[in-house]
């Protein structure tokens, strides 16, 4: 249907063009042209990149000769021969030639323009007030514009180009700005959905998820991977919004970390598609049948959960990894991010939903609830009719919070107050590597080292080699009386210290006259996250494995490696530190359910 009234308008437009007399047409264009000259985001463009009006369009070339005076450089499209359009920067008219569809481009000669920061003009047949857009079927402007979502883009159109409404779907990318002749038009500002909205989109793209084979999601998964990258820099501009932000409010230096992307962690994030992509497909496998006396045979398969919901803070990679595992595992997910990544999350989000729609699968897999307030938290909790499992990913009162209010059953994912025990014939160097690593390789995360524990017998000798290590990295260490006493520079620990994650350059010290006192303290104090033991004893290693009740136990290696990723998972949806249903770094297995399914050849009861 909407094909057909696109063609309709196509049509329509084309006799309105064919009706108006030319000297009207350039009349209205120069008209378009002060417009579009007087406008603030033409005055600050140095680059200006337009199409070559053709079969009575917006005269273009009035801007393009205009943008020359003004100083600014001016590029125009060129489809080449792999059927993608780029644009090449011209000095004038005359280095035009005709190329593909009878229409004007640069030559062959003309410089490659790869410009993130320039003022693009979106060509376009039909446009209504609310700035939806009918182009010529081609797609190539929503193709480049996907690739590069950092140009401004405005449209020029006559004002008989204009219908009170045209077809559009979600995922077109709509003009900033239409420039007519007699004004100027706006997108109408687009209000996130309600969490009904939400959970209604969600339950209606869940069937298509769940008998979804296993090649169809791995390519998705890969053009999602490309898609990110592809928009890297749009992503990056957004996520420095957030970061600025960030660091106007005081916000502390291992947070900004967490919160903060570049390129290489972009390419991770890429880089943990691929590696799903890569992994067994769970859903599906049959994991035991057995044949009743009465003939009935009775298997036990995995099958998706349905519909996930993840509550996280400020750690944008979490949106990629969250979908990534969700959708290979056959669920749909719903996302609610903090505030602080507000616009890093939905540059994420906007890119892996282009990515879907490209593949022609419902979109709604992934949503992200933009609306940030603490109330739109309180009011999801309760969406078990939409919602099957919910996993917050964050600081221990996020996460208290989800687990004492949640209507929907919940998967607690833990704070990291993770140590390192140093027992008395601990190799010294392997110890101090551990330690450092695990402490400072990056501050902001939950397996990072956040208490040590020193055997008596040691600490004299163990702890000024390990201090002047980590005063390599300015860490505070703060610790008990007899500690106190085997180097210089310490802090005196309260009895807080011992539980604290403190997610920055900040060491507790506690010293031990045996393992028992050692396990005893780590058992008191720890989040169920992650321990180790650096210790040359194999029956020491041994205890420490058995007696530490925590979801990841350690021997002469650092915490840091409880990850996803480290784990062979390709990436993770969060670390379990509850013991029902899933435990440690929660991969595509923890994301499943199962079922029976019974064959019988009659039988009745």
């Amino acid at each position: 249907m909407e094909r057909n009234r696109k063609t309709e308008i196509r049509t329509e437009v084309k006799k309105r063009r064919a009706n108006a007399a030319p000297e009207v047409l350039h009349e209205a264009s120069l008209r378009i042209k002060d417009r579009f000259t007087g406008l603030e985001a033409y005055r600050k463009a140095d680059i200006l990149l337009a199409y070559v009006d053709a079969k009575r369009e917006v005269e273009t070339r009035l801007l393009m000769q205009q943008a020359w005076k003004d100083g600014k450089q001016v590029a125009a499209p060129r489809v080449d021969g792999d059927g993608i359009m780029h644009y090449y920067y011209i000095e004038s008219l005359e280095e035009l030639e005709t190329g593909s569809f009878g229409i004007m481009e640069p030559g062959q000669n003309c410089p490659l323009c790869e410009t993130e920061e320039g003022l693009l003009l979106m060509p376009g047949v039909a446009f209504d007030e609310s700035c939806h857009r009918v182009g010529y079927g081609g797609g190539y402007y929503d193709r480049y514009l996907e690739k590069h979502p950092g140009l401004l883009h405005i449209a020029l159109a006559f004002e008989f180009q204009v219908f009170q409404e045209v077809p559009f779907e979600d995922h077109d990318i709509l003009p900033e700005i239409i420039v007519t002749e007699e004004r100027l038009l706006k997108p109408q500002e687009k209000k996130g959905k309600t969490l009904e909205e939400i959970g209604r989109c969600a339950r209606k793209a869940e069937p298509a998820l769940r008998i979804m084979n296993t090649a169809e999601k791995n390519e998705a998964l890969l053009h999602t991977a490309q898609m990110l990258r592809d928009m890297s820099g749009f992503i990056l501009a957004e996520n420095a919004k957030d970061v600025k932000k960030a660091e106007e409010n005081g916000m502390n230096p291992g947070l900004i970390d967490r919160l903060l992307l570049n390129e290489e962690r972009i390419a991770g994030m890429a880089e943990g598609l691929c590696q799903v992509a890569a992994l067994p497909d769970p859903t599906g496998e049959v994991l035991s049948m057995k044949q009743r006396p009465n003939g009935l045979m009775i298997g036990q398969k995995k099958v998706p959960l349905g519909v996930i919901g993840i509550i996280y803070e400020s750690r944008p990679n979490v949106t990629a990894d969250a979908f990534a595992l969700c959708f290979k595992a056959g669920n749909v997910v719903i996302l609610r991010g903090g505030s602080d990544a507000y616009y890093s999350n939905l540059a994420i989000v906007r890119a892996i939903r282009t990515a879907l729609g490209h593949r022609g699968i419902p979109q709604d897999a992934i949503q992200l609830i933009e609306d940030t307030r603490r109330e739109t938290v309180q009011e999801f909790m309760k969406m078990n009719r939409y919602v099957d499992v919910l996993i917050p990913r964050g600081g221990a009162g996020l996460i208290r919070t989800v687990v004492e209010n949640s209507r929907i059953p919940v998967i607690e994912t833990g704070t990291g107050n993770c140590h390192i025990y140093v027992d008395e014939s601990a190799d010294f160097e392997m110890a101090a590597n551990i330690i450092y690593n695990a402490k400072t390789q990056r501050i902001g995360v939950c397996n990072a080292c956040e208490s040590l524990v020193i055997h008596e017998k040691i600490v004299d000798a163990f702890l000024p080699l390990l201090k002047a290590r980590l005063d390599e990295k300015n860490v505070e260490m703060r610790a008990d009386e007899r500690a106190m006493k085997a180097a210089d520079g310490l802090v005196p620990a309260s009895e807080e210290d011992w539980g604290t994650e403190y997610l920055d350059y900040i060491l507790s010290i506690k010293t031990v006259s045996n393992l028992d006192e050692a396990i005893a303290h780590i058992n008191r104090y720890n989040t169920g996250h992650s321990e180790a033991i650096i210790t040359s004893n194999y029956e020491n290693a041994q205890r420490f494995l058995n007696e530490i009740d925590a979801a990841a136990v350690y021997v002469n290696a650092s915490t840091r490696f409880t990850d996803g990723a480290e784990f062979g998972f390709g990436a993770e949806i969060g670390i379990s530190t509850q013991k029902l249903h899933a435990r440690g770094p929660m991969g595509l297995d923890a994301l499943t359910s199962g079922k029976y399914i019974i064959y019988g050849n009659g039988q009745t009861r």
